[in-house]
């Protein structure tokens, strides 16, 4: 692996790390530690500005080792990217999805969410904040995202048959959720 930018925001990655390996009950505030983590970093990273090549060189790199389902190597690589580029939506993305696979549902929620907040018609982070909801417990809000994510594709999704391929697995999860 190349080295990382050095401008890195690694004490924020080092944190955010630290938070994914404690549980809810060492860290009980681990989604307000992750925001101030993640608000410090943006914040370094406003001031270091980061070439493009490089960033989709590291991004090629997260990628193919989460191809190769490395998830705990490629999670400080998908940080430091959602760190530094965070209005990115493939970086937020791919720590939510890596954050889900790596069993920490309630982080991954936080960066689901963040990208709703972002762009509020990002169907496919509805949909997985649907599912860290039910994973996490909350079956009424999953259902209620799940069918959110259900009203988005209507209105976002422009072909039919992608849409009505979304539709049965939303359905297949919320009849899961019950």
């Amino acid at each position: 692996m190349n080295p990382i930018h050095a401008g890195a925001v690694h004490d924020e990655v080092r944190e955010i790390i630290a938070l994914v390996n404690a549980s809810f009950h060492e860290v009980p505030d681990k989604v307000a530690q992750l925001q101030h983590q993640l608000g410090t970093g943006m914040q370094k990273a406003l001031i270091d500005g980061w070439p493009d090549d490089e960033v989709e060189r590291v991004y090629a790199e997260a990628y193919a080792l989460y191809e190769a389902k490395r998830y705990e190597e490629v999670l400080p690589l998908a940080l430091h990217l959602s760190v530094n580029r965070p209005l990115d939506q493939r970086f937020m993305f791919m720590t939510g999805m890596i954050l889900q696979l790596l069993g920490d549902p309630l982080l991954a929620a936080s960066f689901y969410a963040t990208l709703l907040s972002l762009d509020s018609n990002f169907v496919p982070a509805a949909f997985r904040l649907a599912e860290c909801y039910a994973a996490l417990g909350e079956q009424k809000d999953a259902r209620e995202i799940f069918e959110l994510a259900l009203d988005m594709g209507r209105g976002t999704i422009g072909d039919a048959d992608e849409f009505y391929a979304l539709q049965r697995v939303i359905m297949e999860k919320l009849r899961a959720v019950n």
